[in-house]
């Protein structure tokens, strides 16, 4: 029989191990909660099917069907092309694991959606095991109804993937720095995942880690067979990115271009540095999480709702006040480092929720932690700890379901414009028209507009296969020159192509064979045919008369007002190829070469002559005529092209005082008409 303190002791302890088993219930219920707001109608919102979504399993494909090599024949690529720029890489293997079942949105979706979960089971561990929180098993509920991960979690976009596994970053530092040293490893192995992941999480992770390192040096230099260790692990995890940084050594400056950073352009470092910390602070701002605002796209937000809940702000903020007043542990301590750094990485070209969404795990956590402080605070006064527990919970469950609700029913109508600059809606529906027009006109031959997305070409891909039964392109081309028109070539475009052509006098005999309605019961896309005008001829010979003339303006250049005068463009201006960005180009309507003549009223110094071209080889030629002797003078220069912007000079053996330039540049092998592209003219 045993004694009254012991049988205590054994309640106690009974009680203390039903109450355990009954948080773990409540999270497993909070996980199961999780996922089904990610995956219920997950292929219905977002309501765009983004041709960033579609390259993960095209590339997928793609590399499958090379025998997993790069378009250039390297074996197991750690990176991969999305248009012009190497950011792809880790998300492009993961999607390797369902390439080969039948193409659809929920799958492709539905993987990151899946591994997303690492994000509230982290963050649940993280409270339980480190924070010693009594309601650790919240953390799901908190995380399920944050709008800005909410919505990004059920896209297959790279930023949500990197952001789960650097929670899972975070989480193994802190087993590693507070339990078990051989964490270390599953941290770094994890920081690597975020790192290959999503290029603006790169900084972040190296960043992070590096304060990590430092602020917590006494306890890694302790045993120093683990830091060693770690050492040599992380070498081995770095050494595919160096390889590839190597062997594309333009690819970062390159991707920085496309992003129109300040940090490739000719400002003064004080003011990219200003710009820079001026990004970093907008966000950290809570103006920008807790309330709509005007700075991201529209397809990257849910309407009436900021990227976190305003209704969790006064959490955040006690959260944040619990984090500095504990800064001296650890598990406080990190929170506040991720969240001071989750900026670092999207702040080097702009501010943007798919670039930042990381900081939605410190913001979690300091959220949690102020409602868990809230309903302890409370308990205290008045002695209502479950019902309050049970309010938290319930409110959390009834904004989530009701948020799923308002995205899948609502969702489609938020926002009007769903062209290229809005929604980008209609892939997967289009694709769907396009076969059944095609069962009941087999005949035609279809040419698709591109200009309602980005890369068209790649969503066509994933939903019509290869090769596309259409092509891709628009009714400019049959404006500009006279060209065959069918009686079975059929044009799909937008409304506003469709408005343009009804008014171009250059066309007649508009027959409209079908359409395709946006959600709002607007015409999205319209199937057309048509024929020329009998005035179609006169006018094509006036504009073509027209366009041989040379295009002549004023220009501030080099310190004095110049005339220059230039080939005809209809992609940029004259001042995109002397802003000092090669993110920004210029492109004939259709003469090779392109040519630039500039005549300098007061005479300036010249010795070389640089531009900055693009893929097909290309001959440069300058023509000089000095001040003095009025002599001509010319250099010309050719390079075999690049798969990247680069430049191609002609310097002259001293400098020239010169009062005419005249710069052309011509795309070998390639007859007028054709497009010559030009991103940069420098003059030294």
């Amino acid at each position: 029989m045993q004694s009254e303190p012991e049988q205590v002791k054994q309640e106690t302890t009974e009680g203390k191990a039903d109450t355990e088993k009954r948080a773990w219930f409540l999270f497993g219920l909070g996980l199961l909660f999780y996922l089904l707001t990610r995956f219920v109608g997950l292929d219905r919102f977002p309501i765009y099917f983004f041709s960033d979504e579609a390259i993960q399993t095209m590339s997928a494909v793609d590399l499958i069907g090379r025998g997993f090599k790069d378009v250039d024949g390297s074996l197991f690529p750690i990176y991969f092309q999305n248009g012009s720029q190497y950011n792809l890489s880790l998300s492009v293997w993961l999607q390797v694991l369902i390439a080969w079942l039948p193409r659809s949105v929920w799958l492709t979706r539905g993987l990151p959606a899946l591994i997303s979960l690492v994000f509230p089971l982290s963050a649940g561990l993280w409270a339980k095991d480190f924070f010693k929180a009594k309601f650790w098993w919240l953390m799901p509920l908190v995380v399920a109804v944050i709008p800005a991960w909410f919505l990004h979690s059920r896209t297959a976009f790279e930023t949500s993937l990197g952001a789960s596994f650097f929670s899972l970053f975070l989480f193994f530092y802190l087993k590693y720095r507070l339990q078990k040293r051989e964490f270390l490893y599953l941290a770094l192995l994890f920081g690597a995942f975020s790192f290959y992941s999503y290029s603006p999480l790169q900084l972040v992770v190296v960043c992070v880690s590096l304060v990590l390192l430092l602020v917590d040096w006494k306890y890694h230099f302790k045993q120093k067979k683990y830091l060693l260790l770690g050492l040599g692990f992380l070498i081995l995890l770095a050494a595919p990115y160096v390889y590839f940084q190597i062997s594309h050594q333009q690819a970062l400056s390159h991707h920085l271009s496309l992003l129109n950073s300040y940090w490739v352009s000719r400002l003064p470092l004080w003011k990219k540095i200003s710009l820079y910390l001026g990004q970093w602070l907008q966000g950290l701002n809570p103006l920008y999480w807790f309330f709509e605002n005007t700075t991201d796209l529209v397809r990257h937000q849910m309407k009436n709702l900021g990227h976190l809940p305003w209704f969790f702000l006064p959490f955040f903020l006690l959260g944040f006040w619990q984090s500095l007043r504990n800064f001296k542990k650890a598990e406080y301590r990190s929170v506040l480092i991720a969240w001071l750094l989750g900026p670092v990485g999207a702040a080097i070209a702009g501010i943007s929720i798919t670039r930042v969404l990381v900081m939605v795990i410190p913001f979690s956590l300091m959220i949690f932690l102020g409602l868990e402080a809230a309903i302890s605070f409370f308990d205290k006064k008045l002695r209502l700890r479950p019902i309050l527990i049970w309010v938290a919970s319930l409110s959390l469950v009834l904004f989530g379901s009701w948020m799923t609700w308002y995205a899948l029913t609502s969702g489609p109508l938020w926002y009007p414009d769903y062209s290229l600059y809005g929604m980008q809606w209609g892939g997967q529906q289009l694709s769907e028209k396009i076969v059944k027009f095609q069962e009941t006109h087999p005949e035609s031959r279809l040419k698709l507009s591109p200009k309602w997305a980005n890369n068209t070409d790649v969503i066509m891909r994933y939903f019509l296969g290869d090769p596309l039964p259409l092509e891709i392109g628009t009714l400019e081309e049959y404006d500009l020159y006279p060209l065959q028109l069918d009686d079975d070539l059929v044009f799909i475009m937008g409304p506003d192509e469709l408005q343009w052509t009804r008014e171009n006098p250059k066309f007649a005999q508009l027959e409209l064979l079908d359409s395709l309605n946006w959600p709002d019961g607007r015409v999205g896309f319209s199937f057309l045919r048509l024929a020329y005008s009998e005035e179609a001829e006169a006018i094509f010979a006036l504009e073509m008369e027209q366009r041989q003339q040379p295009d002549q303006t004023e220009f501030d250049l080099n310190g004095q007002r110049v005339s220059i005068t230039h080939s005809k463009l209809d992609l940029g201006s004259l001042a995109h190829i002397f802003d000092g960005s090669s993110g920004t180009v210029a492109r004939t309507l259709e003469a090779n070469p392109l040519v630039i003549s500039i005549d300098f009223p007061q005479p300036v110094s010249l010795q070389k002559v640089t531009v900055l071209v693009g893929s097909p080889p290309t001959r440069l030629t300058v023509t000089i005529v000095e001040e003095e002797s009025g002599q001509a003078t010319s250099l010309t220069v050719t390079d075999s092209g690049s798969d990247q912007v680069h430049p191609l000079s002609a310097a002259f053996d001293s400098p020239r005082l010169i009062n005419q330039l005249t710069v052309s540049v011509e795309s070998l092998y390639q007859d007028e008409p054709t497009h010559v592209h030009l991103w940069e003219l420098i003059l030294e």
